[in-house]
């Protein structure tokens, strides 16, 4: 490689030259002869060589675009200016040239005066010698593409790069992985991938905003960098999601000790400008020595194994085994199952009932979605994780909110008097953070001529917990269009109390997991008292959730709260069912007033 750099610039500030200069040889061109040329693209530069290579003429824009005095050319073989790395492929052009008719283009690096390189393209082809018919010239038109290229590099760059960190993206890893796996076949060794993804990264770039997020993440880069070895390939995935390609392993360990090496060494805290800041990293690690294995199964497992470091306190490294095997197989099932139910409208709405405390009134009603199996219909419990991972829950939940607000909107109409307001729908964060998600709310609501209150928009705490910036302003947006927002499973997730004044809410359910525990413990009434307390003080109602037993609704009466759902007062039902209850429930509650 040559010490000086690769020109980008493509003009330069010279004397401007107005004639070409001819080589005096044995066999000249006149410059009569030479006229012929001045065709070429004005700017381009125009050249003769000898079937050698060697230069005998060069027009006058050499010396605007290169700096070289046409004279300081001619004479000389034309690949004493290439760039040595450009050289076979000039001489392999001019060769072709020699061989056929038809133009031929050779893009290289031309050196020159100052001894930058400017990138050129030459459009060489063979022509009759004015004068002697049995010899002939190479003409070339050469032309300035240094902007060009520069355009073209960065288009590569964006294409193979991520534009944040430089790392690999997904495209160059996955190529990667593919000629790794194919090398297996010659090596009796072991490949792994690493799939790394920093702890409640969320948190920390809504916290510290998304600029010093950013530089985190190129920390977070170069630190992970440091701690692999020069042939190991680190990418960017996307988000804080990074993946790791390791060659040459003997045995699973070693890529667990790498990636447990690359943890270690994102827990060292971060200095941010004045801000030091801490994060953690889970690692999933997958390995094989078959040179057949499916790349994009081997990311998978490595994403699987990763799930599991999640799930088991985070800020570790898992290596997915024969366990997570079959639960991927079963996984892959749940999933074409889930793709199944969608494409042939197999997807079924049902609505639990949820009821006023103090009467005993049916109030709203939850819409929970079911897969109609071939002999019964398949609980969530079964399949919303997996639709979750495998980005179809935004699908299920779609068509949940369509036939519920479609529900909702026809229940208005006919249960108005037996006191029915409206449907609860859970609402997942990438629906929040879709910028079209309000308008598609308003859209239905419009549809359906569905007054806005009768739809209740649920979100988790987890959900609510790690929303971004713009997943709130979305459910600000719905809310202020009139939409009740509920905080789903209250207690589950790492919120406190206090934040609750934070949120844009109407209401919170309290988890089942604390009101199964009514009348056991004693703790447990301590803690729902406190949720209802406060939530009353913030101006929130509250449900309570999983409700089964007259002791338990008795209890939740005593304490205050507002609402309730669970086995005690119905299941998950069809609508027409759900409306039987609706009335059942309104003409008892006229007797007892009579």
């Amino acid at each position: 490689m040559p010490d000086t750099p690769d020109r980008t610039t493509s003009h330069r500030r010279h004397r401007p030259v107005t004639a070409g200069h001819l080589l005096r040889d044995e066999d000249p061109v006149s410059a009569e002869e030479v006229a012929l040329l001045q065709e070429q693209p004005h700017g381009d530069i125009t050249a003769l060589s000898t079937p050698a290579g060697v230069f005998t003429y060069v027009s006058a824009a050499s010396q605007a675009t290169l700096g070289w005095e046409p004279d300081e050319l001619v004479g000389h073989l034309a690949v004493e200016y290439v760039h040595p790395e450009d050289v076979p492929a000039v001489v392999s052009c001019q060769d072709a040239a020699l061989r056929c008719s038809d133009p031929v283009t050779a893009t290289f690096r031309f050196r020159c005066k100052d001894g930058d390189y400017l990138w050129t393209e030459s459009l060489l082809r063979q022509i009759p010698h004015p004068r002697n018919a049995s010899r002939v010239l190479l003409m070339a038109s050469i032309r300035d593409i240094a902007y060009r290229k520069l355009v073209e590099d960065a288009l590569q760059r964006q294409a193979l790069t991520d534009p944040l960190t430089g790392l690999a993206n997904r495209t160059v890893f996955m190529d990667r992985l593919s000629q790794g796996l194919r090398r297996l076949e010659r090596s009796p060794t072991l490949i792994g991938v690493i799939y790394l993804d920093l702890d409640r990264f969320k948190c920390i770039n809504d916290s510290l905003g998304h600029e010093l997020g950013d530089r985190l993440l190129v920390k977070v880069a170069d630190r992970t960098l440091a701690a692999l070895r020069p042939t190991d390939t680190l990418a960017r995935l996307g988000g804080d999601e990074f993946v790791i390609l390791t060659e040459g392993l003997t045995a699973s360990e070693d890529a667990r000790h790498l990636a447990e090496r690359v943890c270690r060494s994102i827990e060292e805290p971060f200095a941010l400008g004045e801000e030091s800041v801490v994060c953690t990293a889970s690692a999933g690690v997958a390995t094989t020595a078959d040179a057949t294995h499916s790349p994009r199964a081997l990311l998978q497992e490595a994403d699987l194994a990763l799930y599991r470091a999640k799930g088991r306190g985070r800020n570790r490294a898992e290596v997915f085994d024969e366990e997570l095997r079959t639960t991927a197989i079963g996984r892959l099932g749940v999933e074409r199952m889930i793709r199944n139910a969608i494409d042939e409208d197999l997807l079924r709405v049902q609505y639990q009932p949820i009821v006023d405390l103090r009467t005993g009134q049916v109030v709203l009603a939850e819409a929970l979605v079911r897969i109609q199996g071939p002999e019964e219909l398949i609980p969530p419990a079964l399949f919303l994780d997996i639709a979750e991972t495998s980005g179809l829950l935004v699908t299920v939940d779609g068509y949940v909110l369509d036939r519920a607000v479609e529900q909702v909107a026809a229940w208005s109409r006919e249960l108005a008097p037996a006191g029915f307001h409206g449907v609860a729908v859970n609402v997942t964060g990438r629906h929040l953070s879709d910028s079209h998600f309000g308008d598609v709310v308003a859209g239905a609501l419009v549809e359906h001529h569905l007054p806005p209150g009768a739809l209740i928009l649920e979100v988790t705490e987890r959900v609510l917990m790690e929303a971004s910036n713009s997943a709130m302003d979305c459910l600000r947006t719905v809310r202020d269009l009139g939409v009740l927002v509920g905080l789903d499973d209250f207690g589950t997730g790492y919120s406190s109390l206090a934040y609750l004044r934070q949120f844009p809410l109407d209401f919170v359910k309290i988890d089942r997991s604390f009101v199964q525990q009514l009348g056991a413990a004693p703790e447990a009434v301590a803690i729902v008292r406190a949720i209802i307390d406060l939530a009353h003080g913030l101006h929130l109602w509250v449900v309570a959730e999983g409700v089964e037993t007259d002791q338990q609704e008795a209890t939740l009466i005593d304490l205050g709260c507002d609402c309730a759902q669970g086995y005690l007062f119905g299941h998950a039902e069809h609508p027409d069912a759900v409306s039987a209850l609706i009335n059942q429930r309104s003409v008892s509650l006229g007797h007892r007033q009579e």
